[in-house]
């Protein structure tokens, strides 16, 4: 389980960098709907919920490959493995976007004490920039083809499918945001968004563990039951 939550907990850390790209800096004040949309925008439900379904499945095949006992009941009843993920896996979607909101929260005060007004602005506007959609586009769909890897290793996954899909169209506002003060601080900002993150998915797996545990169980005798009498 804890697996399962902590590769969705790298969203933030992964977009984070990926800032890095964004269009030049704009002079104005930020209000603070702005910062709550550039939140949003970094962690996106729809793709937290498309992420968390990929995710869950990984997680449950790895902890199975790793119990000898639970392997021997799954490779013995081939419908098992789809029962119990078919039952656990929207439960365990739901979770993941009912917490988004504490995670947002903490990635909100991280940005708000680091970044500038006008820094914040500027990010705003190039995350939902068509480059900035498409950085982003990127940087979920390597995360969901793949929540097994480690965090450097989907970093760096991200990063090269981003810049793969980048057209000349897209470098003017890549390159004028490379030498701003928003680009420089992100190499501080990104270790406390992980941590941040890091933790936030950790708590969450302590109070739905035993919730998720005990479904899994119900799903498994239930399958086994019908079975048998069946």
């Amino acid at each position: 389980m804890k697996s399962f939550l902590a590769a969705l907990a790298l969203g933030a850390a992964l977009l984070a960098p990926a800032q890095a790209f964004a269009a030049g800096p704009v002079a104005a004040s930020v209000a603070e709907g702005d910062l709550q949309k550039l939140v949003a925008l970094m962690v996106p439900e729809e793709s937290i919920g498309r992420i968390a379904g990929r995710a869950f499945d990984t997680g449950m095949d790895q902890q199975i490959a790793a119990d000898p006992k639970m392997k021997a009941t799954y490779d013995a009843n081939p419908g098992l493995r789809e029962q119990v993920g078919g039952q656990l896996r929207g439960q365990f979607t739901r979770i993941l976007i009912a917490a988004l909101p504490s995670l947002r929260g903490e990635i909100e005060t991280i940005l708000k004490a680091d970044l500038t007004p006008g820094e914040i602005t500027d990010t705003l506007t190039f995350f939902a920039s068509p480059t900035g959609q498409k950085v982003r586009a990127e940087v979920y769909e390597t995360m969901g083809s793949a929540p097994g890897q480690s965090a450097q290793e989907m970093q760096q996954a991200a990063m090269a499918a981003v810049m793969a899909k980048l057209t000349p169209e897209d470098y003017p506002a890549l390159m004028a945001f490379a030498g701003s003060p928003a680009a420089q601080k992100m190499g501080s900002v990104n270790p406390k968004i992980a941590a941040t993150s890091q933790a936030w998915a950790l708590k969450l797996v302590a109070a739905n563990r035993p919730q998720l545990e005990g479904l899994a169980m119900k799903a498994v005798a239930e399958y086994l039951a019908k079975k048998k009498g069946g």
